[in-house]
């Protein structure tokens, strides 16, 4: 709960997780999301070696591909 609250990536994420026109979650199942999406990005940083890169996170959420297209 602190990284939604502080991280304004991980904010956003929750805010699409819980606005989303199709199947759109509830408080908890969406932190849930973004815990096990926090462990996926752990597990390549470990593993690969490389940096976290916010816009690469939400690459693969389509409002967000829309809005980085617009500006």
């Amino acid at each position: 709960m602190p990284l939604v609250a502080k991280n304004q990536a991980f904010k956003a994420l929750h805010e699409y997780y819980t606005t989303r026109p199709d199947n759109p979650l509830k408080k908890m199942p969406s932190l849930i999301a973004i815990c096990n999406k926090l462990i996926r990005i752990l597990f390549t940083i470990g593993t690969k070696q490389c940096e976290f890169s916010e816009e690469k996170m939400l690459s693969d959420i389509p409002h967000f591909n829309n809005l980085q297209e617009a500006a």
